[in-house]
């Protein structure tokens, strides 16, 4: 235990190193501009990273919505806590949010929405982003915690998101399993055209070992609706338990026939392995683990979101390598973390060989207009001993589109 304490505690102050550039190279504030210019639209590196690309088949597979209820018809609520300095981390990662998002902060509902279709009208037409809505922390009983939430999305609202820009945005609901009416509502929202389910185990309050989840399991895998789910250490949702986010407490689902996306493939954090004596080792240490089990290579996938921040980059080098990985592996840009400039740089993976010096300015200058243009391109022209993601790490649609699934099997 002690050799993994020390270990994790020299990772911890590399990585703080590691951020302390990223914020000195990039800057913290994110302009926003608007429009991104024909030169950038039409650059050869921009050619490069589309190139045998379907945009039709690109969907997003991990973006959140940030809402507040101020336009008075969302739902959407955050905790006031983001608005005291008694509560610095929380109130800081508002900031930050808000400013990678390039909200209005008096008016985040409408300004979310309305700059997110824009970036998306710059992609290639075809291209969506999957909107997360989020769930309350809920109690044992299956009751309502909201003193102990951070934000809430309604599934209602990311519907009708979808609804309002049906060529840009697909959703994905959000149900607390221990919940009395969990079943009609899973029943309900993949009524209402949600292609996954999103849970933060620990946030939330679920325990995905728990029996209470065997009904709900039933019902996805009879709905062929997979779960994104986050396993290892949760940063920007902080409070629960921890521990609810064990890859190896997915193993539950998999049993079950569920189709389990483990977000950022685990590329953060520490757990126990309850398969040798409860020893601390990377929570992707446990991830990989189970991608090599045989029973599994058909229900259990990983989406690299989030793997291009500076503490979880390390993680790029192992799944680049693993090509037996890739056809399960897919794309997402966890929006709005690509707009938060000291989370992510250019640089740092220039450093580590990478990208090309002649990406650079390119990429720096696409941020500027569309970070999730921006996601995309960093991650099509990475590369690591020769290896890239291939297509199919983007071409994500087959996962979750019901209406595709069918026309695959016809």
């Amino acid at each position: 235990m002690t050799k993994q304490t020390n270990y994790a505690g020299a990772s911890q102050f590399a990585n703080a190193l590691t951020g302390l550039q990223a914020w000195l190279e990039s800057g913290h504030k994110n302009p926003s501009l608007v429009g991104m210019p024909e030169a950038l639209l039409q650059h050869p590196l921009m050619r490069q990273v589309w190139h045998g690309i379907d945009a039709t088949q690109v969907w997003d597979c991990h973006a959140h919505i940030i809402g507040s209820g101020d336009s008075g018809t969302s739902g959407a609520w955050a905790t006031p806590k983001m608005d005291s300095w008694l509560h610095p981390i929380l109130k800081i990662q508002k900031y930050f949010h808000i400013n990678g998002a390039g909200l209005d902060a008096h008016n985040e509902d409408t300004s979310f929405v309305a700059r997110l279709a824009h970036l998306s009208s710059e992609m290639p037409a075809g291209y969506k982003t999957m909107l997360f809505a989020f769930e309350w922390a809920h109690d044992e009983a299956g009751e309502q915690i909201k003193e102990d939430s951070i934000f809430h999305i309604p599934n209602d609202y990311a519907a009708k998101i979808v609804a309002q820009h049906p060529q840009h945005f697909e959703w994905v609901a959000s149900i607390h399993p221990y919940r009395a009416d969990a079943i009609d509502a899973l029943e309900q929202a993949h009524a209402q055209g949600a292609v996954a389910m999103k849970w933060l185990a620990s946030s939330m309050g679920i325990d995905p070992a728990s029996p209470k989840c065997t009904k709900f399991y039933q019902k996805m895998q009879m709905l062929d609706m997979p779960i994104i789910t986050h396993v290892g250490r949760e940063s920007a949702v902080p409070g629960g338990d921890l521990n609810f986010n064990n890859p190896l407490k997915t193993r539950h689902m998999l049993d079950a026939g569920v189709r389990i996306v483990m977000a950022h493939c685990a590329s953060d954090g520490f757990d126990e392995d309850y398969d040798n004596g409860n020893k601390i080792v990377t929570s992707f240490e446990l991830f990989a683990r189970m991608m090599d089990m045989p029973e599994y290579d058909k229900l259990l996938f990983g989406d690299i979101s989030a793997t291009t921040l500076f503490n979880h980059a390390w993680v790029l080098k192992h799944i680049l390598q693993r090509t037996d990985w890739h056809h399960r592996l897919h794309n997402g840009t966890d929006y709005p973390l690509p707009g938060v400039f000291p989370l992510i740089t250019s640089g740092q993976f220039y450093r580590e060989g990478m990208l090309a010096a002649e990406h650079l300015p390119f990429l720096k200058d696409v941020r500027k207009y569309n970070p999730i243009m921006f996601d995309f391109a960093m991650k099509r022209l990475l590369s690591f001993e020769g290896k890239q993601f291939p297509v199919s790490v983007f071409e994500t649609r087959r996962m979750f589109d019901k209406n595709y699934k069918m026309q695959l099997k016809e």
